[in-house]
């Protein structure tokens, strides 16, 4: 992951800018990044249509602590990670009150298609078959090609959903992100891989 990064920061790194926003499902994300990211970042949250604020403040600087950090890649976009609503909320307020969050950059006309859905010759949605939701082990035993697990980029970095695509026969697991396709395929051992609450929902 760290080798598409423009910059991966360094464990001395402070933070100096806090990216935040809400994705299409409504859920909290945002992380901080070092001085010598603010430029590459504040251009990513632009393209995401993610607010950048600089940790200008003691009390910003304290709430950017409880982030994770983010990272920036070779495509431009950046890795901001999902956060607890509640932190969110106290960073939100240091926006202007005229602030207005940037447009989203609009999505290919494939892309906006729903799920089970495909265009006909005269542009409009019809039923297709529908994709297969990614199976949700409960036993490590039935970790697959496909399922869902849990995987982190380090401590204090978080646990973020990521599926199986491949499973050497020495035991290692190759995995994607869920929710930043952009970020290559990484590799976890299965003592690295955690699994979701039986109760866990999107």
């Amino acid at each position: 992951m760290t080798n598409s990064a423009v910059s991966a920061g360094t464990a001395t790194a402070l933070p100096a800018l806090i990216v935040l926003g809400l994705d299409d499902g409504g859920k909290a994300h945002a992380s901080w990044f070092g001085e010598d990211e603010t430029d590459v970042a504040e251009r990513a949250a632009g393209m995401m249509g993610l607010a950048a604020l600089r940790a200008s403040t003691d009390e910003l600087r304290d709430l950017a602590g409880k982030l994770p950090q983010g990272r920036v890649f070779a495509s431009g976009k950046a890795f901001v990670p999902f956060v607890k609503a509640a932190t969110f909320d106290k960073i939100a307020t240091h926006l202007p009150s005229t602030y207005k969050w940037p447009i989203r950059a609009a999505k290919p006309a494939a892309e906006k298609l729903k799920p089970g859905k495909k265009a006909s010759s005269t542009g409009t949605q019809e039923s297709g078959p529908k994709r297969p939701e990614p199976s949700r082990p409960t036993d490590w035993a039935k970790i697959e090609v496909g399922s869902l697990v849990l995987a982190t980029e380090g401590a204090y970095q978080g646990w973020f959903e990521a599926q199986v695509v491949r499973i050497s026969p020495d035991g290692v697991y190759s995995l994607r992100w869920r929710d930043w396709l952009d970020v290559p395929v990484f590799t976890r051992k299965l003592i690295h891989i955690a699994l979701l609450h039986p109760e866990h929902t999107d």
